[in-house]
């Protein structure tokens, strides 16, 4: 068997950019942009406007780390999918109670399966907001839901020509993009944005999450039976970064008009 290294490295760093490089880059900048926003609801409005503004988005944040928990095997010790912050008490480690919800887990670290499900459990909310959100397009906007799903066709060699008829062209009656804007701004200010103990849960498992990709990238490189392995990936990860655009631009619009609000109020 004559081995093509080029082509090996080729594919891996095609995986790569997928699955790592793409979707940690839109969670790096999805946090921080929402982590400004409630920053500045919480100094300009009180921490409980970080609640009001964002609830549905916590709700589906703490409900992907909840659902990819016991998929993995871990033992839940406490849930809030909601829950008021209370800044006058005190938490476990002494500092001000601001959690808006948590989900609390053990696990066996001498799994291999449910250390590496840390990574998925700690990247969670990103996905599962964004099913959320691709499903609310399906119910609101289908004209749009279709433009999207049909990048899927050729994900490896994008049709944005059809994408961009898709969007130039929908009937959907007005307030249905005005109810989609209001609920995708109440899910990207509460549920984009990862803490640090979810960065550090990722983190556990990223070292195993990467080996099973770079393993199955390079054995059917071998047998050449990769180009489905990459189209699958590219299709699936082609419609996550649509919505994660799609995200990121609704996240940068909410925090312009918190800051508007608030230099009004305070002017």
């Amino acid at each position: 068997m004559t081995v093509d290294y080029a082509l090996i490295f080729k594919n891996l760093g095609i995986v790569g950019l997928w699955l790592i490089v793409i979707p940690f880059s839109f969670i790096a900048l999805l946090t921080y942009i929402n982590r400004n926003t409630k920053h500045y609801l919480a100094n300009g409005l009180g921490v409980d406007s970080e609640l009001y503004l964002g609830w549905l988005g916590i709700f589906f944040h703490e409900t992907s780390h909840l659902l990819v928990a016991l998929l993995f095997g871990h033992h839940i010790t406490a849930v809030r999918l909601l829950k008021r912050p209370h800044p006058d008490r005190r938490d476990a480690n002494g500092d001000p109670d601001l959690t808006l919800g948590y989900v609390n887990h053990t696990w066996n670290q001498r799994n291999w399966y449910q250390n590496t499900g840390n990574l998925f459990i700690g990247i969670a909310p990103i996905f599962g907001c964004t099913l959320v959100l691709l499903g609310l397009t399906a119910l609101f906007l289908p004209t749009l839901f279709s433009g999207i799903i049909a990048l899927t066709a050729t994900p490896l060699s994008l049709d944005w020509e059809s994408f961009r008829e898709a969007i130039v062209g929908a009937s959907d009656p007005w307030w249905h993009w005005l109810v989609m804007l209001i609920l995708a701004m109440n899910i990207s200010v509460g549920g984009f944005d990862l803490s640090s103990a979810d960065f550090a849960n990722s983190q556990v498992g990223l070292i195993g999450f990467t080996s099973v990709l770079a393993a199955i990238t390079v054995v059917l490189t071998l047998f050449q039976s990769a180009t489905g392995w990459l189209t699958g990936i590219a299709a699936v990860m082609v419609v996550v970064s649509v919505v994660l655009t799609f995200s990121l631009i609704v996240s940068v619009l909410a925090n312009l008009l918190v800051r508007l609000a608030l230099q009004v109020k305070w002017h």
